[in-house]
């Protein structure tokens, strides 16, 4: 059963013809009540890709939260996301034929969490590869793209990106996250400007929609924001568990992949994996 925000009081507009929206107080996670949504209407494509009748139910479904008692990123590391200091969404996209290339949802959305960062708070970020958002050198956003599967075809049927975002910090926040997280604004600039999460939330998805609409190539873009391009990194595999091993950070591909150069000269191009600054501590 899902609550709309007792807190905010803003029109849901247009976005109501776009998306199928539920507003929660609190929820495990939106990422979560999206993937077991997903499962339970699966199949949501068709055997010629098209989409079944609950794959057209499911695409563009938005899910949004107050809080997130079990928020998770990559690697499934939680992501502390108390009430009223962050905006925790997630959207799903059933794209016929299915979904080639995930990863581009998270660069996508990463570039639109930027673009609506700017265009709300005046502030710009940088972005490390591929997931995470920056401000003032501490992370205040992350992205994760899960896919709902159809084992049985082999494919993924749909995509669900989820997005949380630090507006502020406050003096409860965790000293250990602290360190690494940051928040985008003060309580006091939020009053000002009647910014509230739900339209940090709808902006973004405004941003991240038009890109998707209008098939923009947003890698350029995405480099630009890069903070890792030039800069040696520690890489650390996930597939496979590979050992560490150094690197130089040398381009992002056309696939948003990471291209990098290995010690003896040679060249990898990363699409998993974590990537660190040698100096950077998250």
């Amino acid at each position: 059963m899902s609550k709309e925000f007792e807190a905010e009081n803003i029109s849901l507009g247009s976005w109501e013809k776009y998306f199928k929206i539920q507003l929660f107080k609190e929820i495990d996670s939106t990422n979560s009540e999206l993937i077991r949504r997903g499962n339970a209407m699966s199949p949501l494509l068709n055997e010629d890709g098209t989409l079944t009748e609950n794959g057209g139910i499911f695409n563009n479904t938005l899910v949004a939260a107050e809080s997130q008692t079990s928020g998770h990123g990559r690697l499934g590391r939680f992501f502390y996301s108390p009430s009223l200091t962050g905006a925790y969404f997630s959207f799903s996209v059933v794209k016929e034929g299915g979904i080639k290339n995930p990863a581009m949802f998270t660069v996508t959305s990463a570039v639109g969490v930027c673009r609506a960062i700017k265009k709300l708070f005046g502030a710009s970020c940088s972005i490390k590869w591929v997931n995470d958002i920056f401000c003032c050198g501490k992370k205040v956003c992350g992205i994760l793209t899960e896919g709902i599967v159809n084992s049985s075809k082999g494919i993924v049927e749909a995509a669900v990106v989820g997005i949380g975002i630090n507006l502020v910090v406050k003096n409860d926040f965790p000293e250990e996250l602290r360190k690494k997280a940051g928040g985008i604004s003060t309580a006091e600039f939020l009053s000002e400007k009647k910014i509230s999460s739900q339209k940090l939330i709808f902006c973004c998805l405004d941003e991240i929609t038009e890109i998707l609409n209008s098939d923009e190539n947003i890698i350029p873009e995405y480099k630009s924001l890069s903070f890792l391009l030039g800069k040696e990194l520690d890489v650390l595999p996930v597939i496979g568990q590979e050992k560490s091993f150094k690197a130089k950070a040398l381009d992002i591909t056309d696939d948003a992949g990471l291209l990098v150069e290995l010690a003896d000269g040679t060249k990898k191009v990363l699409h998993s994996g974590e990537v660190t600054l040698h100096s950077f501590l998250g």
